[in-house]
């Protein structure tokens, strides 16, 4: 899919329309794991297409993702208004070898630091879910933003996932 930034932003945040954001963050991970639970790694290895990822790459890119989103909101927390730098996904996944990955271990690495980025947002006082930094191909995003993205992110990768697992 070949978007601008600001048709990425506008599809992501429709899957969160209507929807409370830690809600949904917060459901991510038992819901990963219900859609994984029996099937076999062959299975959770298969791409869809050859330039598609794999159920196991999609949930690497989710934890990996958790990791970037984590440092974001720590970063903007410590230093408001700082760049928040954008990263290529792609590169990611080939240079973290998400191909080689377990899914089971992603979602379990995918767990504890959601966990530990929602006791964090939960921690928060109101005025900081104001605070902001500058990303560099959306330009300025709140926390608030950042967390309706990662929850519109979340949606986005489940139903991919089941749409994967739901093939024969």
């Amino acid at each position: 899919m070949n978007e601008t930034p600001q048709q990425y932003t506008q599809r992501i945040l429709g899957y969160v329309k209507g929807r409370q954001p830690l809600a949904v963050q917060a459901a991510t991970a038992k819901k990963l794991e219900r859609l994984i639970k029996g099937a076999p790694k062959a299975k959770l290895r298969k791409r869809p297409a050859p330039e598609k990822w794999s159920v196991s790459e999609i949930v690497a890119h989710l934890a990996d993702g958790e990791i970037v989103g984590g440092f974001r909101l720590r970063f903007i927390l410590g230093s408001p208004g700082s760049p928040i730098v954008a990263y290529d996904q792609d590169a990611w996944a080939t240079s973290g070898h998400y191909d080689k990955r377990d899914a089971r271990k992603s979602v379990a690495l995918f767990r504890v630091l959601r966990e530990a980025n929602l006791a964090l947002l939960k921690s928060l006082k109101p005025e900081q879910w104001k605070l902001r930094g500058m990303h560099s191909e959306r330009g300025q995003e709140s926390i608030e933003h950042i967390v309706r993205m990662f929850a519109g992110h979340d949606l986005n990768h489940l139903q991919q996932i089941e749409k994967i697992l739901a093939r024969k």
